[in-house]
């Protein structure tokens, strides 16, 4: 079984929608109803406003911790740029996800990519078990 680590970034977005943070909370825990997880810390958001010239933009990183992980966001509305990190010991349905922010914060362009983790999970558990 291999965890799901789904990155995705949407360029072009919204900059209203990247600013909201109540709609930012919302995501965040529509996110993880759509996938089926369980939320146990969170909604977090801290809004941000870097130097000028820096990386780091102007926006909002929150987060949920879920029983299964977590969902993240990072926002930067001088550059209309999202990027959302979800990460599950549970499958979920990828298309459905990058269908949801797609209608919320309306990118021009969207990357994903989708890593499977712990694909060495269950040799590991087999190794601690003969150790003990």
């Amino acid at each position: 079984m291999a965890w799901c680590h789904l990155l995705v970034d949407l360029y072009g977005c919204d900059v209203d929608s990247l600013n909201d943070k109540e709609l930012l909370e919302k995501a965040l825990r529509d996110l993880s109803d759509i996938m089926g997880l369980r939320i146990i810390l969170g909604p977090i958001l801290v809004h941000y406003a870097g130097r000028e010239g820096s990386p780091s933009g102007e926006g909002y990183s929150g987060f949920v911790v879920v029983a299964e992980s977590h969902v993240s966001i990072h926002t930067d509305i001088r550059t209309g740029y999202a990027s959302i990190d979800v990460y599950s010991c549970k499958e979920f349905d990828v298309q459905r996800i990058e269908e949801y922010l797609s209608r919320i914060f309306k990118p021009a362009e969207i990357e994903k990519q989708l890593i499977l983790r712990g694909l060495m999970l269950g040799k590991a558990k087999s190794t601690a078990a003969e150790r003990a």
